[in-house]
């Protein structure tokens, strides 16, 4: 990869080879299709915010794979932690702009 990403490569674990992954604090990806949401992984949750005004959604993906509970409200610290990734992760791009900036264009 060229110089300066700040990403990580997942194929050790796709692969087989989770001993081979190297650590990272979270994963972050966004979505665009459909209209704008994030989403980051902390370990064992998943925060979700489904548009740029959206609150932020917790699941606890050790009890509760199919993201049915959203336990926000019961863990303000970790949405707080969620909140300041989400805010900080993002880089804006002509490219790929949220959904409301898109509309407006």
């Amino acid at each position: 990869p060229p110089e300066g990403l700040d990403g990580l490569s997942i194929v050790p674990t796709v692969t087989g080879r989770p001993e081979s992954q190297r650590d990272h604090e979270f994963l972050y990806w966004e979505f665009h299709e459909g209209g704008f949401s994030q989403a980051v992984r902390l370990d064992a949750w998943k925060a979700v915010r489904r548009g740029i005004d959206a609150p932020l959604e917790l699941y606890d993906l050790r009890t509760d794979l199919g993201e049915t509970r959203d336990v926000a409200a019961d863990h303000p610290d970790l949405v707080a932690r969620a909140s300041r990734i989400l805010a900080g992760a993002r880089t804006e791009n002509p490219h790929w702009p949220v959904a409301e900036k898109r509309a407006a264009s």
